[in-house]
Formats: C-alpha cells, structure tokens, sequence
C-alpha cells in the first residue's frame, strides 16, 4: 500500500468527525422531531425524509472517513460520492433561494449572504472532489485505471437518483 496523502489523512478525520457530529444531530433532531416537523413542512420536506438524509448523510461520512484511511477502493467512491452529494444539495439549496428571497430580506441575514454560503459550498466541494481525481490519490486508493468521465457520470446518476427518490417520497407524503 502506498503512503496515504497529507490531504486524504485530514479529510478521513474530518469524514468521521462529521460523521460522529451527525450522529449526534440525528439523536437531537429524533428528540425534537415534533417541533423541528413545523418548520421544514414549510418548505414541503417530510419529517422522515430529514431523519433518513440525515443518517445517509451521516452513514457516507463515517464510511469515507474510515475507508479513506484505510485507502479502499469503496472508501474512494464513498468519498467522492459525498462530494457530488453535496454539490447537488448545495447547488439546490442555491435555487431555491429565490423563492424564499422575500422572507430572508426580513431577517438578520440577507440573500446575499446565503447565495454565498451555498456558492462558497458548491465552490469547495467541486475542489475537493478534484483532489480525488489527481493521480497521488487514485494511486493511493488503487484506483489508478479508472476513467474519470465514467467515474463521474456514475456519480451523478446514482446521486441523481437518490434526488428523484427524495423528491418522489416528498410528493408522496404529502
């Protein structure tokens, strides 16, 4: 096994950490579901659907962290899975902001400032999913025949599909 790079060694503990802080979140959100229930129904999100993105959420970054230290094969997809995740979740968030633009002018914060929080997200993660792809990485997760466009186009389907899956549970539910 290759040396594991400086970044990927910070990004396993960061993986797990988070993913030991979203455990704790889920706990605290399943004490308060009832109250928590009030707010996001506003924006049309079923309680179950915010306790089950939560624990996915929570599931992929402690199985990153822990096979990005282990340097696997899984713990690569895990990882980069993540990242695509969230782009896609932080660059909705980035659309959605016009329809709640009205009720955030009102408040502490502006738009702006959210359009920049949710663009700062997108921004970062793309980069880091970059890093995934430079060739001392996938070296270091054996990964280093894979091709990269194929690579991302399962990515995106599969997080695609867990899109279409939430938003069909939604409409569903309500």
């Amino acid at each position: 096994m290759n040396n594991r790079p400086v970044g990927v060694s910070i990004l396993a503990v960061l993986h797990l950490v988070g993913g030991v802080l979203l455990l704790g979140a889920q706990v605290l959100l399943l004490q308060n579901l009832d109250h928590v229930s009030q707010g996001i129904n506003v924006v049309g999100i079923p309680p179950i659907l915010l306790v089950v993105g939560v624990m996915l959420l929570a599931g992929i970054a402690l199985a990153s962290g822990i096979g990005m230290w282990l340097g696997t094969r899984w713990g690569w997809w895990c990882a980069t899975f993540y990242y695509v995740h969230s782009i896609a979740r932080n660059a909705n968030a980035l659309l959605m902001l016009s329809n709640f633009a009205d009720e955030l002018a009102g408040g502490s914060r502006g738009p702006g400032y959210y359009y920049a929080k949710f663009g700062g997200r997108v921004i970062m993660h793309f980069l880091l999913l970059m890093y995934f792809f430079k060739s001392n990485v996938l070296q270091y997760f054996g990964m280093d025949e894979v091709h990269k466009e194929k690579a991302v186009g399962k990515l995106i389907t599969v997080t695609a599909a867990i899109s279409g899956l939430s938003t069909a549970i939604a409409l569903i539910a309500e």
